[in-house]
């Protein structure tokens, strides 16, 4: 399913009207750049049920020790959010 049909099924028909109208408005340029990014960022990203890529970070007032996402795999439940807290 393209990026597109994936829209029109989460969308209402009013959102995904809107948004249609939006990206029309946007000059050539600026809307290839756009979905040149949305298809990178989809085609990387892990899909639903799929195991998320491996990944460390540092860990909070230990400094310099790190925490590897892998080795919480079949120990314990972990979730992942994304966002700014700021």
């Amino acid at each position: 399913m393209d990026f597109f049909e994936q829209l029109r099924r989460h969308l209402s028909p009013a959102d995904f009207a809107r948004m249609q109208e939006w990206m029309a408005s946007l000059d050539e340029a600026t809307r290839a750049e756009m979905l040149e990014f949305i298809l990178a960022r989809e085609s990387n990203a892990p899909g639903v049920g799929e195991a998320a890529p491996d990944f460390d970070l540092p860990l909070l007032g230990h400094e310099p020790r790190r925490v590897r996402l892998s080795t919480f795999r079949g120990e314990r439940p972990v979730a992942l959010i994304f966002g700014s807290f700021t």
